[in-house]
């Protein structure tokens, strides 16, 4: 049973609740409370708002998070909330397998507390959804089990059409708003449907991504291990019931996929162990493994009067460095500051003024990040004699010139950006350091 239209009214709409749909809404959430905004987050799951655990320590992709990520959460208030998940990465060890130079970064030597921190998932998203239902509530109504069917974009009046069931009934409902927020991930059917196609480039690999316990403490090392198939990257996570852990990402052509999703537990701990060697301890036990296909995308098209495409919707990169999120949660805050622009002169939200100002923004972004993460998976998975001598002669230069290595240190702590100039959570304390 279909019942009538509603309709409803909103400043601002927020296609997809993941992990970079909930820190865009918390991005803005301190200038809509200041502009008296209001806003919705449409998504098709079902929202949680449970206190983040430890349970399944051993399962669930982790992200290493940038320092300059982290300092653009501190910058709203919502980072205390997140530290007591975070391992930090105190030193990072490269390494070319079977090639004698390396380079070692310190977080010491750039006087810092840590490199960057790695988080699993789960927890970053759980945090997210409760420092919205607990500062936010009155600003941000959350939509969740809804299917979006259509949006149209405009100036001051853009549009979404949504589905949802509610005990067997079933709802429209037509909302209008100032603008719409695609962040809705690398497979947008609506970013699609709207023509804004994106250029994609296979890979032709796949990633192997599995957390593992350790033998001893990690002392919060983290290891990016360069070999003939594929890069290797070894992850601290924080230790679980006394069990050492580090989460692995590890990039194989795509014609071993197969391969490694049959390989049983035993058989691909000692594969895992074979390619990255000791310097983290010996990997005794697996969790759940996940393979995925890995390309490069980014939409041609990302911002349309009334209308602005973030995260994976936006651009998906190799895995190489770590940097999806980062880039992504960059992008929602740069997005934020021109929101909070657009108020302080009293324009539409939509306006493209303010749309392209953050788009040169972004752009500018995703040509450093995406062009680094291709240019060094290309160069690091070639097995071509020049190529490999200049990746030694790399690694020799950063290792042993303090310049090259602290500004290819700050560039990988996401250090080289200002902070986005916008408001913290309502209710919440902002850190200063």
């Amino acid at each position: 049973m279909v019942k009538h239209m509603q309709q409803a009214n909103y400043d601002i709409v927020i296609v997809g609740g993941g992990m970079v749909g909930a820190s865009m809404a918390l991005a803005v959430a301190g200038i809509a409370q200041r502009y008296q905004l209001n806003i919705a987050i449409i998504d098709a799951a079902k929202t949680e708002t449970t206190t983040p655990t430890a349970a399944g320590s051993l399962d669930g992709r982790a992200t290493a998070l940038a320092l300059g990520s982290r300092n653009l959460l501190a910058s709203i208030g919502v980072w205390p909330a997140l530290e007591s998940y975070a391992q930090a990465i105190v030193d990072i060890d490269v390494s070319d397998q079977g090639q004698p130079f390396g380079a070692q970064l310190h977080a010491d030597d750039m006087a810092q507390e840590a490199l960057g921190y790695v988080l699993q998932n789960q927890h970053i998203g759980e945090v997210f959804w409760q420092q919205l239902n607990q500062h936010c509530a009155d600003l941000v109504t959350i939509v969740d089990q809804a299917q979006v069917l259509a949006l149209d974009n405009a100036r001051q009046n853009s549009r979404v059409i949504y589905e949802r069931n509610i005990d067997g009934i079933t709802q429209q409902v037509e909302v209008t708003c100032q603008l719409i927020i695609m962040a809705d991930g690398g497979r947008s059917t609506l970013r699609e449907d709207l023509g804004m196609y994106n250029q994609q480039q296979s890979y032709e690999q796949v990633a192997l991504v599995v957390n593992v316990v350790l033998d001893k403490a990690h002392q919060g090392l983290a290891c990016e291990r360069f070999t003939a198939n594929g890069p290797m990257a070894v992850l601290p996570l924080l230790p679980v019931q006394q069990q050492h852990r580090a989460a692995i990402v590890w990039t194989q052509p795509k014609q071993r996929a197969q391969a490694l999703a049959a390989m049983d537990n035993e058989q691909l701990l000692v594969a895992l162990q074979n390619q990255v060697g000791f310097r983290m301890g010996e990997f005794q036990a697996l969790g759940e493994r996940q393979i995925y296909p890995l390309s490069l995308s980014v939409a041609q098209e990302q911002v349309r009067q009334g209308l602005a495409v973030i995260g994976n919707a936006a651009h998906t990169l190799h895995p190489i460095a770590g940097q999806g999120f980062n880039l992504a949660l960059r992008g929602a805050f740069a997005l934020a500051e021109q929101i909070h622009k657009a108020c302080q002169a009293q324009a539409p939200l939509g306006d493209l003024t303010y749309l392209h100002a953050f788009l040169a923004t972004s752009r500018w972004d995703q040509k450093l990040t995406v062009g680094a993460s291709d240019q060094i998976m290309k160069l690091f998975s070639s097995q071509q004699k020049s190529l490999t001598w200049g990746r030694q002669m790399g690694l020799l230069a950063m290792q042993n010139l303090p310049l090259a290595k602290t500004v290819f240190t700050r560039v990988a702590m996401g250090l080289d950006q200002p902070l986005a100039e916008i408001l913290p959570v309502p209710t919440l304390e902002v850190q200063h350091d």
